[in-house]
């Protein structure tokens, strides 16, 4: 049901742009207004008018679109930079699973309650979504496997290519010690590799969606290793502290990527973007590159 307060009315792309301008954005080109308008939309740019905003609605002095506009080409560079190094931590974590579930137990080892660390009705419910998952699959190996050992269990290696990188997370949090070898690599206590991967995935929701990340407080807050000196007196729900944890990971893990340069290359483009807003320290460069 519609709520009775709500009063806002369609505006076309002329009234959106006549009321920034009574809200004091300085706008010189119209028609540029209105071609960004029409093509991100007026609600998802209002999420990066706040910070030119000290009083509601009304922008700063001398405010202008192309800052606006500035700001939200850098959420995007950084939103694909950060997504792409989630894809390659995403992969690793699979090649992972997939190899020493094989190795230490069998190709249908994850199936057996006894190969994971859960209690009965979450293993019920890990392998119901398996399951699901699995079975709306329209891949051509999942096809010619079910057809010619006309079974709808797949083996880890076909599975883990086909479960999202929820359920996935999921799966490795479930798993016994000896079944994974990322926890010894990272050099992390369990509890924070879980809530790492737990954080990783918000953010791979919120990137795939096409999310802001600029300016963020995450709803899920990381777990800062205490003797990880990199972390320390960091902000634990901005995107900084996910980029580091990213870095600090494909460092022991050894697939960088070039994500460090990355992320170096994009702030020296746009060295007017505040780096407090997202979390940054001053020493951040040293933290992330050391």
């Amino acid at each position: 049901m519609i709520s009775q307060n709500f009063t806002k009315e369609h505006l076309n792309y002329d009234k959106q742009t006549a009321l920034l301008t009574s809200r004091g954005l300085v706008v010189t080109d119209t028609d540029l207004v209105r071609k960004k308008l029409e093509h991100i939309s007026y609600y998802r740019l209002s999420a990066y008018f706040l910070p030119f905003q000290k009083e509601k609605d009304i922008f700063n002095p001398d405010t202008r679109f192309e800052e606006i506009l500035r700001v939200y080409y850098f959420d995007k560079a950084l939103r694909k930079i950060v997504f792409d190094a989630i894809e390659t931590l995403e992969i690793n974590i699979r090649a992972n699973i997939a190899y020493n579930l094989s190795k230490e137990v069998d190709p249908f080892g994850y199936m057996d309650k006894e190969n994971l660390n859960i209690g009965y009705t979450e293993y019920i419910n890990l392998m119901q979504t398996i399951q699901r998952e699995t079975n709306r699959s329209r891949e051509a190996f999942v096809t010619h496997f079910k057809k010619q050992y006309n079974s709808d269990i797949l083996p880890v290696w076909m599975m883990v290519e086909i479960i999202s990188f929820s359920t996935l997370s999921k799966l490795f949090k479930a798993l016994k010690p000896e079944h994974e070898t990322m926890t010894a690599k990272l050099n992390i206590p369990p509890k924070v590799l879980k809530n790492w991967l737990h954080v990783i995935n918000h953010i791979r929701n919120i990137c795939a969606h096409h999310g802001r990340v600029w300016n963020k407080q995450f709803a899920i807050k990381a777990l800062l290793p205490k003797k990880v000196t990199a972390f320390q007196g960091l902000k634990n729900d901005k995107i900084f502290v996910v980029i580091l944890m990213l870095s600090y990971m494909f460092d022991q893990l050894e697939t960088a990527d070039g994500f460090k340069s990355k992320i170096v290359s994009l702030l020296e483009e746009y060295p007017d973007i505040s780096l407090q807003s997202m979390g940054f320290s001053e020493d951040w460069k040293e933290r992330l590159c050391n």
